[in-house]
Protein backbone atom coordinates (compact mmCIF):
# COMPACT_ATOMS: atom_id res chain seq x y z
CA UNK A 1 0.00 0.00 0.00
CA UNK A 2 2.63 2.46 0.91
CA UNK A 3 4.21 2.32 -3.12
CA UNK A 4 0.73 2.50 -4.45
CA UNK A 5 -0.05 5.55 -6.63
CA UNK A 6 -2.99 7.27 -4.91
CA UNK A 7 -5.92 8.53 -7.42
CA UNK A 8 -5.41 11.53 -9.35
CA UNK A 9 -7.73 13.61 -7.11
CA UNK A 10 -6.52 12.91 -4.39
CA UNK A 11 -2.98 14.47 -5.48
CA UNK A 12 -3.78 18.03 -3.95
CA UNK A 13 -0.58 19.45 -4.93
CA UNK A 14 1.58 18.63 -8.13
CA UNK A 15 4.49 21.53 -8.57
CA UNK A 16 5.02 22.81 -11.84
CA UNK A 17 8.72 22.26 -12.62
CA UNK A 18 10.60 24.63 -14.99
CA UNK A 19 13.76 24.12 -17.20
CA UNK A 20 14.68 27.43 -18.32
CA UNK A 21 17.79 29.41 -18.97
CA UNK A 22 18.83 32.81 -18.22
CA UNK A 23 18.66 34.38 -21.47
CA UNK A 24 18.72 38.45 -20.24
CA UNK A 25 19.17 40.33 -17.01
CA UNK A 26 17.71 43.98 -16.70
CA UNK A 27 16.69 45.74 -13.50
CA UNK A 28 12.88 47.43 -12.30
CA UNK A 29 13.13 50.22 -10.45
CA UNK A 30 10.40 51.06 -7.56
CA UNK A 31 10.65 54.03 -5.06
CA UNK A 32 8.52 54.79 -2.52
CA UNK A 33 5.10 55.37 -2.10
CA UNK A 34 3.88 58.96 -2.63
CA UNK A 35 2.58 58.88 1.32
CA UNK A 36 5.98 57.86 2.49
CA UNK A 37 8.42 59.80 0.52
CA UNK A 38 8.32 62.62 2.65
CA UNK A 39 9.74 60.53 5.72
CA UNK A 40 13.00 60.03 4.19
CA UNK A 41 14.85 63.14 6.32
CA UNK A 42 11.88 63.23 8.62
CA UNK A 43 11.85 60.00 10.21
CA UNK A 44 8.98 57.13 9.80
CA UNK A 45 7.69 54.45 7.89
CA UNK A 46 9.17 53.81 4.21
CA UNK A 47 7.20 51.55 1.77
CA UNK A 48 7.85 50.36 -1.02
CA UNK A 49 5.49 48.27 -3.28
CA UNK A 50 6.72 45.86 -5.28
CA UNK A 51 3.40 44.80 -7.94
CA UNK A 52 5.35 43.80 -11.27
CA UNK A 53 3.15 40.41 -11.12
CA UNK A 54 4.37 39.42 -14.94
CA UNK A 55 7.55 39.77 -14.37
CA UNK A 56 10.54 37.36 -13.38
CA UNK A 57 12.02 38.72 -9.95
CA UNK A 58 15.00 37.41 -8.54
CA UNK A 59 14.93 39.80 -4.85
CA UNK A 60 18.33 37.82 -3.80
CA UNK A 61 20.13 40.31 -5.88
CA UNK A 62 17.94 43.49 -5.33
CA UNK A 63 19.34 46.54 -3.57
CA UNK A 64 18.76 50.01 -2.71
CA UNK A 65 20.44 52.69 -3.96
CA UNK A 66 20.63 55.55 -1.38
CA UNK A 67 21.72 58.91 -3.02
CA UNK A 68 22.65 61.60 -0.29
CA UNK A 69 24.61 64.50 0.84
CA UNK A 70 26.54 65.48 4.42
CA UNK A 71 26.41 68.30 5.59
CA UNK A 72 27.55 70.40 8.84
CA UNK A 73 25.47 71.66 11.57
CA UNK A 74 24.56 75.33 9.65
CA UNK A 75 23.76 73.02 6.84
CA UNK A 76 25.85 75.16 4.61
CA UNK A 77 29.73 74.94 5.37
CA UNK A 78 30.98 71.75 3.81
CA UNK A 79 31.95 69.44 7.11
CA UNK A 80 35.84 69.11 7.50
CA UNK A 81 37.64 66.01 6.36
CA UNK A 82 38.47 64.00 8.97
CA UNK A 83 34.75 63.34 9.85
CA UNK A 84 33.03 61.29 7.36
CA UNK A 85 29.98 58.17 7.68
CA UNK A 86 30.41 54.68 9.70
CA UNK A 87 31.25 52.02 7.99
CA UNK A 88 27.74 50.32 6.21
CA UNK A 89 25.88 52.79 7.74
CA UNK A 90 23.02 52.40 5.91
CA UNK A 91 21.38 50.11 7.56
CA UNK A 92 21.40 51.83 11.03
CA UNK A 93 19.30 55.09 9.39
CA UNK A 94 16.49 52.59 10.11
CA UNK A 95 14.90 50.92 13.31
CA UNK A 96 13.32 48.03 11.58
CA UNK A 97 12.71 46.46 8.30
CA UNK A 98 9.96 44.31 7.35
CA UNK A 99 9.93 42.26 4.33
CA UNK A 100 6.20 41.00 3.21
CA UNK A 101 5.33 38.41 0.47
CA UNK A 102 1.51 38.37 -0.78
CA UNK A 103 0.12 40.40 2.44
CA UNK A 104 2.35 38.42 5.02
CA UNK A 105 5.45 39.86 7.09
CA UNK A 106 7.84 37.10 6.24
CA UNK A 107 10.50 38.94 8.12
CA UNK A 108 10.96 41.98 11.20
CA UNK A 109 14.52 43.16 11.60
CA UNK A 110 14.85 45.22 14.57
CA UNK A 111 18.18 47.20 14.86
CA UNK A 112 19.22 45.79 11.51
CA UNK A 113 22.71 47.95 11.36
CA UNK A 114 23.54 46.08 14.23
CA UNK A 115 22.88 42.63 12.69
CA UNK A 116 23.96 43.82 9.08
CA UNK A 117 27.31 44.44 10.42
CA UNK A 118 27.43 41.34 12.60
CA UNK A 119 26.36 39.28 9.13
CA UNK A 120 28.80 41.19 6.83
CA UNK A 121 31.72 40.84 9.39
CA UNK A 122 31.60 37.13 9.06
CA UNK A 123 30.48 36.58 5.56
CA UNK A 124 32.10 39.24 3.38
CA UNK A 125 35.78 39.61 2.72
CA UNK A 126 37.92 42.74 3.58
CA UNK A 127 37.85 43.97 -0.43
CA UNK A 128 34.19 43.97 -0.48
CA UNK A 129 33.19 46.20 -3.28
CA UNK A 130 33.06 49.70 -1.43
CA UNK A 131 30.22 51.19 -3.43
CA UNK A 132 28.05 48.75 -1.21
CA UNK A 133 29.13 51.06 1.79
CA UNK A 134 30.93 48.44 3.30
CA UNK A 135 34.29 49.96 4.43
CA UNK A 136 35.60 48.86 7.95
CA UNK A 137 38.04 50.17 9.91
CA UNK A 138 41.54 49.34 9.63
CA UNK A 139 44.75 49.46 11.90
CA UNK A 140 43.69 51.15 15.44
CA UNK A 141 40.67 53.06 13.55
CA UNK A 142 41.46 56.34 14.54
CA UNK A 143 40.63 59.37 12.51
CA UNK A 144 43.07 60.13 10.67
CA UNK A 145 44.35 63.91 12.30
CA UNK A 146 45.49 65.81 8.59
CA UNK A 147 45.12 64.22 5.67
CA UNK A 148 48.42 65.02 3.25
CA UNK A 149 46.77 65.75 0.15
CA UNK A 150 45.34 69.08 2.09
CA UNK A 151 48.73 70.47 2.06
CA UNK A 152 48.73 73.37 0.03
CA UNK A 153 51.53 74.79 -2.24
CA UNK A 154 52.20 77.80 -0.30
CA UNK A 155 52.33 75.89 3.22
CA UNK A 156 54.72 77.79 5.47
CA UNK A 157 57.44 75.65 7.39
CA UNK A 158 55.36 75.36 10.11
CA UNK A 159 52.49 74.03 8.41
CA UNK A 160 54.61 71.94 6.61
CA UNK A 161 56.32 70.19 10.01
CA UNK A 162 52.45 69.64 11.73
CA UNK A 163 52.14 67.44 8.36
CA UNK A 164 54.99 65.33 8.48
CA UNK A 165 54.48 64.77 12.01
CA UNK A 166 50.83 63.87 11.43
CA UNK A 167 51.70 61.52 8.55
CA UNK A 168 54.97 59.66 10.42
CA UNK A 169 52.14 59.18 13.57
CA UNK A 170 49.83 57.44 11.16
CA UNK A 171 52.61 55.31 9.47
CA UNK A 172 53.78 54.07 12.53
CA UNK A 173 50.25 52.78 14.30
CA UNK A 174 49.08 51.57 10.85
CA UNK A 175 46.73 53.97 9.76
CA UNK A 176 43.05 53.45 9.34
CA UNK A 177 42.79 53.20 5.56
CA UNK A 178 39.55 52.57 5.87
CA UNK A 179 38.36 55.95 7.55
CA UNK A 180 40.54 57.55 4.58
CA UNK A 181 38.93 55.65 2.05
CA UNK A 182 35.52 56.70 3.70
CA UNK A 183 36.16 60.44 3.63
CA UNK A 184 37.40 60.06 -0.46
CA UNK A 185 34.15 58.42 -1.70
CA UNK A 186 31.65 60.22 0.40
CA UNK A 187 33.19 63.46 0.88
CA UNK A 188 32.94 64.78 -2.40
CA UNK A 189 31.82 68.57 -3.46
CA UNK A 190 28.73 67.83 -5.73
CA UNK A 191 26.45 71.20 -6.10
CA UNK A 192 26.61 74.48 -3.59
CA UNK A 193 29.40 73.39 -1.56
CA UNK A 194 27.42 70.22 -0.57
CA UNK A 195 29.19 66.53 -0.34
CA UNK A 196 27.97 63.52 -1.49
CA UNK A 197 27.56 60.50 -3.07
CA UNK A 198 25.54 57.10 -2.45
CA UNK A 199 26.08 53.69 -1.60
CA UNK A 200 23.87 50.81 -3.27
CA UNK A 201 23.21 48.26 -0.15
CA UNK A 202 22.10 44.85 -0.70
CA UNK A 203 18.99 42.83 0.52
CA UNK A 204 20.97 39.79 1.32
CA UNK A 205 22.26 39.07 3.65
CA UNK A 206 20.05 40.43 6.06
CA UNK A 207 17.01 39.17 4.89
CA UNK A 208 17.47 35.20 5.48
CA UNK A 209 14.70 34.17 2.86
CA UNK A 210 17.19 35.51 0.17
CA UNK A 211 19.90 32.90 0.91
CA UNK A 212 17.47 30.79 -1.79
CA UNK A 213 18.41 32.34 -4.79
CA UNK A 214 15.43 31.74 -6.45
CA UNK A 215 13.01 33.79 -8.91
CA UNK A 216 9.65 34.70 -8.33
CA UNK A 217 6.85 35.39 -10.58
CA UNK A 218 3.16 36.94 -9.62
CA UNK A 219 3.68 37.28 -5.77
CA UNK A 220 3.43 40.87 -4.52
CA UNK A 221 5.82 42.19 -2.26
CA UNK A 222 6.36 45.55 0.39
CA UNK A 223 9.06 46.11 2.22
CA UNK A 224 9.00 48.94 5.22
CA UNK A 225 11.29 50.82 6.54
CA UNK A 226 11.30 52.68 9.72
CA UNK A 227 13.46 56.03 9.42
CA UNK A 228 15.25 56.97 12.36
CA UNK A 229 17.04 60.32 12.35
CA UNK A 230 20.26 59.41 14.37
CA UNK A 231 23.03 61.43 12.84
CA UNK A 232 25.14 61.08 16.10
CA UNK A 233 25.28 57.23 15.65
CA UNK A 234 26.19 57.77 11.57
CA UNK A 235 29.22 59.56 10.97
CA UNK A 236 32.73 58.89 12.50
CA UNK A 237 35.29 61.81 13.03
CA UNK A 238 36.74 64.09 15.30
CA UNK A 239 33.65 66.70 14.74
CA UNK A 240 30.66 63.78 14.07
CA UNK A 241 27.96 65.60 16.44
CA UNK A 242 27.69 68.29 14.03
CA UNK A 243 27.36 66.60 10.60
CA UNK A 244 24.05 65.86 9.11
CA UNK A 245 22.93 63.75 6.54
CA UNK A 246 20.68 64.59 3.42
CA UNK A 247 19.28 61.60 1.96
CA UNK A 248 18.53 63.10 -1.68
CA UNK A 249 16.84 59.80 -3.30
CA UNK A 250 16.21 56.01 -2.54
CA UNK A 251 15.10 53.69 -4.95
CA UNK A 252 15.06 49.76 -5.09
CA UNK A 253 16.74 47.78 -7.31
CA UNK A 254 15.43 44.52 -8.42
CA UNK A 255 17.02 42.05 -11.15
CA UNK A 256 14.12 41.21 -13.80
CA UNK A 257 15.43 38.13 -15.76
CA UNK A 258 13.97 37.06 -18.87
CA UNK A 259 14.14 32.71 -19.55
CA UNK A 260 14.56 31.20 -22.75
CA UNK A 261 11.42 30.08 -23.53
Amino acid sequence: MANKIPDLIFRLYDPIRYSFNKKKEDYIIFSPTVGSKSQLNDGGRITFEIHSLSNWLLLSDAYFRCDFKIKDGTQNQVPQTNTTLENNFFPSLFSEMVLEAGSNPIETIKHPGKFDTMLKTVLYPTDFDSVSGWIPDVGDGSVLKEPVRNLANEADLARVRVVAQNTIERVARAANHGFEKRVLQYNNIVENNRWGNYVNWKLYPLFGLLEHRKVSIGLPYKIHLQREINDDKIFFGENGSDAKLEITNLQLFIPVITPSI
